[in-house]
């Protein structure tokens, strides 16, 4: 049993003792591995300490030589570490003992900001571009932009901050002044009298334009931008700025100027001056097309105006009917004319002339005059003195007289030198002379004119009377010189007068007027008045002058004329019924035999035999003749010039009847115009004229084929008829005679009795006129010519 234990306790202590010399192996081999570990970490940890060391030299050189200020603080605020440029920064020193708390430098305003700013560090472990004022030892107000994070110790834990700060304070303020600048340059070039536009480096499209560019041609900003420059540009310009422009977007120029049109929104035409610039980056490359746009369509159209009326002003000095040159104070000539070449007979052209010495021209010209050599004197003394002298008159061997004017040009009151004109005035001294002699002349003739003559001044006094008109109202010219002509004549005529003038004004009548009085001498005149204004030479008004006619005795001999043309008158009536009365005893006796030479031929013709019977036929035709001049003597008579009843007739259709009416034998035709005119006239007398001029026709045709026409021919106020046979035709002689009463017509088998008479009196009732065209054998024309 013992040893039974005993062998246990032995394996136990065997195997304790295994298992120790196994740990032992175990443990020897960990601390060789150990020591192996410690060995190597000895030599990391001393790699490392070198390596730590290096950092911390590095990093206290980048903290002794970075130009910010550096600071490391504490969690409360306090100033661990800071660097040269943080001290100079806060004016403050570092004092381990005393640190200083940053946060009791911040800005008051922005002491509540700027601990939020901390906060938020702590919570994400770094701030970027916090900003915040301080204010520094020396009361100076800084503006800080800080980058910050947070420190933290071996354990992790956050033991402080530390942070890179910049003075931002002249940044701030430079920042400031730019906006400040920015906004004047905004308001200067948006409010700038010239427009300004920013167009990309090589298209046409609107960058940016001021609110001038747009008020001038009318457009929004927005509206520009949706245009092209090309697109507003003027047609005709806009070839020569593509040009431009293109040269600019290649580099070859760096500007340009130009005067273009733009045409506008509502569609007027702009003139600009337009100035565009290259803006070119730092590589030389180009970035905008920088356009300034000035407004000169007033200038332009002043311009042309000045250019119109320089035009103008040439024209006219090189028309002008007086020699004009204009000289410079160095007496070269500046202006000279086509008149000043022919007065002094200078074989050159004015434009010539410019630049010439005016000295030469005196030596070459003075021959001319009558006193050369005064002529020479005259003009130096007149340049010497320099004074304005007009009408200077000078004489030239040929006879010819000249004024000449000199006009000295002075500006800022600096001599600039001179003008002289000449005008040819020996027509009108000439002129003024043969005057002087007419009016002498007729001084004479008016005193002893027929016709009274009174001038009179603007109060209707008398300043003068011929001796006419003394002797028509009986006064001595002494006596109403300077006296009312009004009261030369009774107060009831003078109203009569004047209420008669203006009648005949209302009405629109002559200022002739007649005046009926009483002269100074008691007897009945009558005056035919008629007055006009009298001018002074500045074309007022000074007075009147009225000439007077005595038509005292031209009425009595009107007044004998009525009483005789009344006599006249009651003469024809009782002609007029004597010829009635006449026609009618003469017609009883010729139808008498008539009557008994119809019942011969009825009652005894076979006895009478056939030359018996043709006797007979000779007696009732005669008969009938004498009863148609009867007629004709009566209706002659009866035509006067009172104005019959008009009505408006139709020509076609009288002549027409009158062609179914009178006798017509068969070889003969008769052609109307179908055109024949409607007029206004007396139905009865028209076809009476008619009638007789193609009964006439009718009874002096001696061909075989005979024709008779009416045709009509329109003029712009007139109507011409016209009624042609081709019959025997009448004798020139008799052409100028024919329309006399009774005339008879050499080669006609009758007279034409009184009917071309009554035609010729019935065109005179209306104004009209006839007249003919005829050939012996060939045949006539009548024409008759009426107004409309």
């Amino acid at each position: 049993m013992g040893d039974i234990v005993i062998n246990d306790l032995r394996k136990a202590l065997e195997n304790e003792r295994k298992a120790r010399l196994e740990a032992e192996k175990k443990l020897e081999a960990y601390i060789s591995q150990s020591e192996q570990k410690i060995k190597a970490l000895k030599e990391k940890t001393h790699s490392f300490q070198e390596e730590l060391l290096q950092k911390d030299s590095e990093l206290k050189g980048i903290f002794e030589n970075i130009n910010d200020a550096f600071v490391l603080i504490d969690l409360k605020g306090n100033v661990i570490k800071m660097n040269d440029i943080a001290i100079a920064m806060f004016g403050y020193n570092y004092d381990a003992s005393k640190p200083l708390n940053l946060m009791k430098i911040v800005h008051p305003e922005d002491y509540e900001y700027t601990l939020k700013a901390f906060q938020n560090l702590v919570k994400q472990g770094f701030y970027s571009k916090y900003r915040s004022r301080i204010i520094t030892k020396d009361k100076t107000i800084k503006t800080l932009e800080v980058n910050c994070s947070l420190v933290y110790n071996r354990k992790g834990e956050v033991t402080g901050a530390q942070g890179i700060a910049r003075d931002i304070t002249e940044e701030i303020k430079i920042r400031e002044l730019l906006e400040e600048q920015k906004h004047q340059l905004d308001i200067i070039f948006n409010n700038s009298p010239i427009g300004i536009v920013l167009s990309e480096e090589h298209d046409d499209d609107f960058v940016f334009a001021n609110n001038t560019i747009t008020k001038m041609l009318g457009y929004t900003l927005e509206e520009m931008r949706a245009l092209t420059v090309n697109e507003f540009t003027h047609p005709d310009d806009r070839e020569v700025s593509r040009i431009l422009r293109g040269k600019i977007s290649s580099g070859e120029i760096n500007n340009f100027t130009q005067e273009k049109r733009y045409i506008k929104k509502d569609g007027d035409i702009l003139w600009a001056k337009t100035i565009v610039n290259s803006v070119k980056s730092p590589e030389s490359n180009l970035k905008f097309q920088v356009a300034t746009v000035e407004d000169i369509t007033e200038n332009k159209l002043a311009k042309q105006k000045l250019i119109e009326s320089e035009n103008r002003l040439t024209s006219l000095i090189s028309n002008l009917d007086s020699a004009v040159l204009l000289e410079n104070e160095k007496r070269e000539i500046v202006i000279s004319n086509k008149k000043m070449c022919e007065i002094f007979s200078i074989p050159m052209e004015p434009m010539e002339l410019i630049g010439l010495n005016c000295l030469k021209m005196l030596d070459d010209t003075k021959h001319l005059f009558e006193r050369p050599d005064y002529f020479a004197a005259r003009i130096n003394k007149l340049i010497k003195d320099k004074k304005v002298v007009l009408g200077d008159e000078l004489r030239l061997i040929d006879g010819r007289i000249l004024e000449r004017d000199y006009i000295p040009i002075s500006k800022d009151d600096e001599y600039k030198g001179h003008l002289w004109t000449y005008r040819d005035v020996t027509l009108s001294r000439n002129y003024r002379k043969s005057l002087e002699t007419h009016k002498k002349r007729y001084s004479n003739i008016i005193a002893n004119l027929k016709l009274g003559l009174v001038e009179l001044d603007r109060r209707n006094k008398i300043l003068s009377a011929n001796n006419n008109f003394m002797k028509m109202t009986g006064f001595e010219e002494e006596k109403i010189v300077n006296k009312d002509i009004r009261d030369l004549f009774k107060k009831e005529k003078i109203i009569e007068f004047i209420q008669q003038r203006n009648k005949d004004k209302k009405g629109k009548k002559s200022g002739s007027y007649e005046f009926k009085f009483i002269n100074n001498l008691n007897q009945e005149k009558v005056l035919l008045v008629s007055a006009a204004p009298n001018f002074d030479i500045q074309g007022e008004i000074t007075g009147s002058i009225g000439i007077v006619l005595d038509i005292t005795h031209i009425k009595k001999l009107e007044s004998q004329k009525e009483e005789l043309l009344k006599k006249l008158e009651q003469r024809n009536i009782e002609l007029e019924e004597y010829a009635h009365i006449v026609s009618h005893d003469l017609k009883s006796p010729l139808r008498s035999i008539s009557a008994l030479t119809s019942w011969l031929k009825e009652d005894y013709g076979v006895e009478l035999g056939e030359e018996g019977t043709q006797n007979i036929d000779m007696i009732q035709e005669v008969v009938e003749k004498m009863e148609r001049l009867i007629n004709d003597i009566l209706n002659y008579s009866s035509i006067n010039n009172d104005g019959a009843p008009s009505e408006e007739i139709d020509t076609y259709k009288i002549i027409y009847d009158i062609s179914k009416l009178i006798y017509v034998p068969k070889h003969i035709k008769i052609q109307i115009d179908k055109n024949l005119p409607k007029i206004k006239a007396d139905k009865v007398r028209i076809q009476q004229l008619f009638q007789n001029l193609m009964s006439n026709a009718v009874n002096y045709i001696d061909k075989k084929e005979g024709l008779i026409s009416v045709h009509v021919k329109e003029k712009k106020k007139s109507y011409v008829f016209s009624v042609k046979d081709n019959g025997v035709g009448i004798k020139k002689e008799y052409h100028n005679k024919i329309f006399e009463v009774f005339q008879s017509l050499g080669n006609h088998k009758d007279s034409t009795g009184i009917g071309l008479s009554i035609v010729k009196k019935i065109v005179d009732v209306y104004n009209g006129k006839i007249w003919l065209e005829s050939e012996e054998g060939v045949g006539t024309t009548f024409y008759i010519e009426f107004n409309k």
